[in-house]
């Protein structure tokens, strides 16, 4: 089956800011490729974008596998035949000192966030270059930019995101496949959540931080994502947008 409709690959895609950009890529027209860990997470997050299942496809992707990813890609262009632009939103997060790491600590973080984007992007290369007008979407962070403490991992993982995006915008250009990366700032979402749960900080602390005293929305963040995925920033490439409410201007944790 062919789609008719430009087609992305929202990875980490079934809740938080990743279902929030399959949800704004959908209403603009795209056919959506959902993916995650979890199948009944994922058939969950196709339901509810589109209950009839036409313009939404559902398959799960370790990004941490190579295997994984290059059969997930491959089912996605069987059922929909193309694929236009990838989102790498994927991820996972470890606090704590960095002194007490191991290694398999160290490892999972950096496999899932920059090893993850390399492999979907190796795997949807031939696809974004087939279409002629391939984007890349990867999810950075603030982290990247400012120092947070207990988050080196999360940290080096979002910063070679940003490079490897700088490298595929240079290399991939004369296949007319344009790279770019968000990096979000504070954002409501379960992980947020988490953080206060365990005594890392608190609700009031992390305001603070902010100028624009709140923390964004995930639609705040997907309007970004697609932007850049869309025609709409068809000359931009090789950048990263902070979209942070002004964090990263004063930090103060």
């Amino acid at each position: 089956m062919s789609a008719s409709h430009p087609v992305v690959l929202i990875t980490g895609s079934a809740h938080g800011i990743g279902l929030a950009t399959a949800k704004k890529f959908f209403n603009e027209g795209y056919d959506i490729a959902i993916s995650d860990l979890g199948e009944s997470e994922v058939k969950a997050a196709v339901t509810s974008i589109d209950a009839s299942g036409q313009r939404v496809f559902g398959v799960v992707i370790d990004v941490a596998s190579s295997a994984s990813v290059d059969s997930g890609v491959k089912s996605i262009a069987a059922r929909f035949g193309r694929i236009d632009v990838l989102v790498n939103n994927a991820g996972n997060f470890l606090q704590g000192d960095t002194a007490t790491y191991r290694d398999e600590d160290w490892d999972r973080v950096l496999g899932v966030h920059l090893d993850g984007a390399f492999r979907c992007a190796r795997a949807t290369y031939p696809y974004l270059k087939a279409s002629g007008k391939g984007a890349i979407v990867s999810i950075s962070s603030i982290v990247a930019h400012i120092a947070l403490p207990g988050r080196a991992s999360y940290a080096a993982a979002k910063a070679g995101i940003e490079a490897l995006t700088r490298t595929l915008a240079l290399e991939w250009a004369k296949d007319g496949i344009r790279a770019n990366a968000v990096a979000p700032g504070f954002t409501e979402s379960r992980n947020m959540g988490d953080l206060e749960k365990k005594g890392l900080t608190t609700q009031a602390k992390l305001l603070a931080a902010i100028p624009l005293k709140r923390f964004a929305k995930t639609s705040e963040q997907a309007e970004v994502i697609y932007f850049l995925g869309s025609q709409h920033s068809s000359f931009v490439t090789g950048q990263v947008i902070i979209v942070d409410g002004g964090t990263t201007l004063n930090i103060r944790i």
